[in-house]
Formats: C-alpha cells, sequence, structure tokens
C-alpha cells in the first residue's frame, strides 16, 4: 500500500529532519483520528528534540481526553506571529476544513492552499497526510494513501519506515485513531494492513480494551438521555431509503452536553437494519447546522457529503450547511431523491 508513495515519505523525513520548528494542526471538529494523529506527531518530534506545538482550534472532546498528551495541546484561535519551519496537517482533505479560525489565522501570516494565486513558496513549508479520496492536495507537500483505512495507519507508516521511534504515548493514539475511523475494526475499510498494524501497536504496549473503555464505554447519563431524544425524534423516509435525526443547541443545555458528545448517535442510527443510509443533523445556531452521513451496503454516502461542499468516505461522510434545521431536511430529501433518479437513469441506460 506505501510503497509507492515512498519518496513522499522520504521527503517528508528530510524536512522534519532539517526543521527545528514544527506546528501540528488537527481538522475543525476534530474526531479520533486526527486527534491521535496530532499527538502521536507531537510525541515523536519531541522525542527527537524537534521545537513542536501542537494546536487546536476547540477542546478536545471528552471521550477523546484520556490520550497521553491531550493536555498539552494548545487550545486557542490565535496562532503566533511568527511561522515555523513546517507545518503538519493531518486526516484533513480540504484546507478550508482546518477551520475558520486557522484558515484566517494562517491567511493573516500569508499562508494559503498552493491552488491559491496567495500562496507563496518558501515562507513555510504545509504537509498534507490524509487519506480521503477527495483530498485536494493542497499542501507544499501531498501524502494521500486512500487506500488506508485511517490516517494513523499512515503515520505509523511514516514512522516505520522512517525508524523514528514511537513513543508509548504515540502508539496508543495511533490506536485510538485507527479504531475510531474503522468503528472498532467493523467498517469495510478494515483491512489485513489494518489488523496487522494494530496488532504492531498492541505489542508496543497498548492495551486494547482500555482504549475501547476510554472511548465508547465512558458515557455520561446525560449523554444516554440525549441518545434516547434523539431516538425519540427519529424520522424515516421509506420513499427515498434514509433517515435523520437531529441535535438542537437546546437539547444539548437540557442534558448537558454539547456537540463532541453526539459522535455516538450517528452510530446508534447506523445498527438499523433499514434504511441504510442515515444523517444526524447538529444544529450549531439559527443559521448553521452540522451533518454526519453513514452508509452501508452500496450507497455512497461521500456523494450526498460533496453536493453540499462535504466529503469523507464511502461509508461515513459529513458536510456543514449554511440555513435552519427545516432548510438542511429539505435540501437533503431534495439531493436524496436526485441520487436515486440518477441511478434509475443509469440503469435504464
Amino acid at each position: 500500500m506505501f510503497n509507492k508513495h515512498t519518496t513522499t515519505i522520504r521527503k517528508i523525513a528530510r524536512l522534519t529532519i532539517n526543521s527545528r520548528t514544527i506546528w501540528n494542526l488537527p481538522h475543525e471538529n476534530p474526531d479520533g483520528d486526527t486527534i491521535g494523529c496530532a499527538l502521536a506527531i507531537h510525541h515523536a518530534l519531541k522525542s527527537v528534540r524537534r521545537e513542536v506545538q501542537t494546536f487546536f482550534s476547540e477542546p478536545v472532546p471528552r471521550m477523546y481526553s484520556f490520550l497521553p498528551g491531550a493536555d498539552e495541546i494548545s487550545v486557542t484561535q490565535n496562532l503566533p506571529d511568527k511561522l515555523p519551519d513546517l507545518i503538519i496537517v493531518s486526516d484533513n482533505a480540504t484546507f478550508g476544513r482546518l477551520g475558520k479560525p486557522f484558515v484566517d489565522e494562517l491567511g493573516r501570516l500569508g499562508v494559503y492552499s498552493v491552488h491559491d494565486p496567495r500562496h507563496q513558496p518558501g515562507r513555510t513549508t504545509l504537509i498534507n497526510i490524509d487519506h480521503h479520496r477527495g483530498n485536494e492536495a493542497y499542501g507544499d507537500v501531498n501524502l494521500v494513501v486512500p487506500e488506508a483505512a485511517a490516517a494513523g495507519e499512515i503515520i505509523f507508516a511514516i514512522f516505520r519506515r522512517l525508524r523514528l521511534p514511537l513513543p508509548p504515548g504515540a502508539a496508543t493514539c495511533l490506536y485510538a485513531a485507527i479504531l475510531t475511523d474503522t468503528g472498532k475494526f467493523s467498517y469495510s475499510n478494515t483491512s489485513l494492513t489494518t489488523l496487522e498494524i494494530a496488532a504492531e501497536l498492541v505489542r508496543r504496549g497498548v492495551v486494547p480494551h482500555e482504549v475501547v473503555e476510554a472511548v465508547y464505554n465512558n458515557q455520561t447519563t446525560g449523554q444516554l438521555r440525549l441518545l434516547g431524544h434523539s431516538l425519540a425524534v427519529l424520522k424515516i423516509n421509506d420513499e427515498l431509503g434514509y433517515c435523520y435525526s437531529y441535535v438542537t443547541p437546546e437539547m444539548l443545555a437540557e442534558f448537558n452536553c454539547d456537540l463532541s458528545d453526539t459522535e455516538y448517535i450517528i452510530d446508534t442510527l447506523k445498527t438499523l437494519e433499514e434504511p441504510k443510509v442515515c444523517f444526524l443533523f447538529k444544529v450549531v445556531d439559527d443559521g448553521l447546522v452540522k451533518a454526519s452521513v453513514r452508509s452501508r451496503n452500496d450507497f455512497d454516502s461521500a456523494k450526498v457529503a460533496e453536493a453540499f461542499g462535504g466529503g469523507g468516505h464511502y461509508a461515513a461522510s459529513g458536510f456543514r450547511f449554511r440555513g435552519t434545521l427545516d432548510e438542511v431536511i429539505a435540501a437533503v430529501e431534495k439531493e436524496m431523491r436526485k441520487l436515486r433518479e440518477d441511478s434509475q437513469e443509469r440503469k435504464a441506460g
């Protein structure tokens, strides 16, 4: 899987070795993969005496706060005024998905996607490490491996190929990255390589059940009640073959939760025997809704997400929608109808 990327991996090695100062950034609304990768990189670079700073524009979700190094992250929406030699971004398909705070801050410092006419080579070097098939290749160096189940697999391959030390804390972080992006090794993206890497991480000291307990089996009573409420408002569209639920700010306040406490809801919706496609709409405010999409069998969830400017994987994707809850519900129904009609036309043709 990684052999054809050897040249790029070696280039990343040279850049890392020759860089004194390094910034390490995740994507917005960080999930287990981007958090695990960022923390693993943080551990590894510190172990070889690099000046690495890991910045998050929002707090680490509670379910990942146990990960080694989570307390070393700088949670801020303001980056330092002096650019580093190197910026590493992992598990992030588009420059914009770094989130508005970091996109604005990088722009203030003169750092843009290589596709942006304002891009100025040489200000700093931006490395993009990812596994999303729709990656925009926005970095100065792009290591994109769509065959990888998680970006954590790619980071592990880099460490192994370059013979970089893998501190125990980094191993736990990479295991969490892979565990969460494969749905506890249950998604169709789980491969032999995935399981071999997981086994190697266990050999290096990871205790699997401890990671599973911390991520999946540590819910508050408020989270369970929020789950119950979201299931109570579940709607099923039998005609178009999908279902949806939603979470509003009022629901979060009632059960003392925040948006990071909703990740498990979409996984519960996915367990339905029928339909095979599910949506969770998370209302941020009156003008913004974040949507998660999950699918099974032969439905490409990323097609729906891409129609709204988002993206992701075949079975798991997401997007942001500017508008109200009612508007996103109507827009998704329209898009699902269009996809069905397109599919029927292809079959007829």
